[in-house]
């Protein structure tokens, strides 16, 4: 009986196997390696990080485009074509791969964070409505995404408790016979299980040929449940409370705060989500209550949305131009498009929503032209023409005096709108975004302080320092590995009475600097500071310090530093 449950076993498993090469080659190809690589990375940790980094996205995204482009190409009936297909994008795939190998550390990742976000989000999503283009309605890309999200949590549940089992069943061994097992073998069940098998069984629980495209209206009675007694009355709620604070607004006739923006968007996700969740039953049993809610409910939402603008041009008035609000009012636009359509072809199609969003979010996030490249130009030119009035090209940079001198110039709300100017583009584009006007050693974040509260300001100490580029850094004796590290942090003051602690989030340790140190190195030049040896919390380890920048309040510090991490 034992003997033919196994051979059951392996033949189901074989056939999968064979289902799973025939159908999905390259996707395998991408999974295994995926696999192969992890185990490799656990037992290998060398300190090129940013290659190891590299390959975990290429094999990573690989694997969901091979997937994307195999379901697609299976609605081809010409072999030429999908041999065009494949190439062609794995060929992109290997040139991004490459540019991101190639990108410098030091650059904004801003930009490319941002398109790779969005080309990412188009990948995944094409891989529910791609294929189903040319049907009629949306009932089969609807039945394929409702059975392929099925389909993945039931191979991750399997993944987990397989992992969770071997697991198990190997401490249970190493507890009981004593025997030495390494750590690192249940890093690799985790990895076997979690990576290759749960994908194996996503790819052979994927519906094909007939059943991918099924045309028959599924009907989920727990899903049509959480739409009518879950998500009807939420959506219900936020409707009556936003049309409670519209008319309230009118009667006083005040602008809208900055954050109902968000409970417009909230609701509009729930109207989103409605119109999919009622979709299949719509479609199968036609019910009058349905269909208007189906159509009718964008109308409702409609004049929350001019809130919702009315909210968005007093941010860009009072603070001026930023990413999040170049995207907040593209997707108000957006959503007052996906409102009057729905109401117009009185949705019955649904499938264009987020195919439309994705469209809109890659071809402003992926051309040369974006949002990002637009926010930081536009901010440029509006520093450049401010200090183009006043400040003659030879007395810039800044040094933090002039800097502060400079602010003070202007109205304390004047010089406090300039330095946050500074300090977006520091923090969304870098250094090199400033460069041309703001010194390295020039601390933007005190300057915060500096225009609120004028008495706290008298109590503000700062230190900075930075050694030469081309300085040269001994090895410590007995040291052999090195780690570039950047850490920020706000700590409080009272916890750092004697000497100053700062975490190392990538090696979970702590660098201690006592404050006669800092202010020794502070009298350096910037660019003269030696490089200085501090403490670690590890024996095993040192840290060099190369530049560091700390102001102090009284009731808070502002900490920057940066430096090599030696381990033995």
């Amino acid at each position: 009986m034992s003997g033919h449950w196994l051979q059951k076993t392996i033949q189901t498993f074989n056939g999968t196997l064979q289902s799973n090469l025939k159908r999905f080659p390259v996707t395998l190809f991408f999974t295994i390696a995926l696999t192969c690589y992890l185990c490799y990375f656990v037992s290998n940790h060398d300190d090129n990080k940013k290659l190891h980094w590299i390959i975990a996205y290429y094999l990573s995204v690989g694997t969901l485009l091979s997937l994307t482009l195999h379901l697609w190409c299976e609605e081809m009936k010409s072999i030429i074509p999908k041999i065009g297909i494949q190439t062609g994008m794995n060929l992109l795939l290997i040139l991004d791969t490459i540019y991101l190998y190639s990108y410098s550390y030091e650059k904004s990742f801003t930009e490319i964070g941002i398109a790779h976000a969005a080309g990412l989000w188009a990948i995944g999503l094409s891989i529910f409505f791609l294929s189903f283009l040319k049907e009629k309605n949306d009932i089969p890309s609807w039945n394929f995404a409702i059975s392929s999200i099925t389909s993945c949590v039931t191979a991750n549940v399997i993944g987990c408790i397989m992992s969770g089992g071997i697991c198990f069943l190997m401490l249970s061994v190493h507890k009981l016979f004593n025997l030495k097992i390494e750590s690192q073998s249940y890093l690799y069940i985790v990895i076997l299980c979690n990576v290759c098998l749960s994908m194996f069984l996503f790819l052979g629980l994927l519906p094909q040929k007939q059943e991918k495209h099924n045309t028959r209206p599924l009907q989920h009675s727990f899903l049509n449940g959480v739409i009518h007694y879950l998500f009807l009355p939420l959506t219900g709620g936020y409707l009556i409370v936003l049309y409670i604070y519209a008319f309230r607004i009118l009667i006083n006739w005040e602008l809208p705060i900055g954050w109902v923006s968000w409970l417009v968007i909230t609701l509009m996700t729930g109207c989103i989500v409605i119109e999919f969740g009622l979709y299949p039953n719509r479609i199968a049993q036609q019910k009058r209550f349905d269909n208007l809610i189906a159509r009718w409910l964008p109308l409702f939402i409609l004049p929350l949305l001019f809130l919702m603008t009315i909210g968005i041009v007093r941010r860009f008035n009072d603070y001026g131009i930023t990413i999040n609000r170049l995207y907040l009012i593209t997707l108000n636009i957006w959503c007052y498009c996906v409102c009057i359509i729905l109401i117009i072809i009185k949705a019955r199609r649904v499938s264009w929503i987020p195919i439309s969003f994705s469209i809109i979010f890659l071809l402003t996030s992926v051309l040369p032209v974006n949002y990002a490249s637009i926010t930081k130009h536009k901010i440029q030119n509006e520093i450049s023409k401010i200090i183009q009035t006043q400040i003659p090209t030879e007395d810039l940079p800044f040094s933090q005096d002039k800097y502060t001198q400079w602010l003070k110039t202007f109205s304390p709300e004047r010089a406090q709108q300039i330095n946050e100017k500074f300090i977006y583009l520091y923090e969304w584009f870098g250094k090199e975004s400033i460069s041309q006007w703001i010194d390295e050693d020039v601390s933007l974040y005190m300057l915060r302080t500096e225009f609120k509260n004028q008495q706290e300001t008298q109590a503000i100490v700062s230190y900075s320092g930075a050694i030469a580029s081309n300085a040269l850094i001994g090895i410590p004796v007995g040291y052999k590995k090195l780690q570039a590290v950047h850490q920020y942090q706000i700590i409080n003051k009272e916890e750092q009475e004697n000497m100053l602690s700062v975490k190392i989030t990538q090696e979970n340790d702590t660098v201690y600097i006592n404050y006669q140190t800092l202010e020794s190195l502070s009298q350096y030049k910037h660019g003269e500071m030696p490089p200085s040896e501090l403490k670690c919390n590890s024996s095993q380890k040192t840290f060099i310090l190369t530049s560091f920048s700390v102001d102090k309040t009284k009731k808070s510090m502002e900490i920057s530093i940066d430096g090599y991490l030696f381990s033995k």
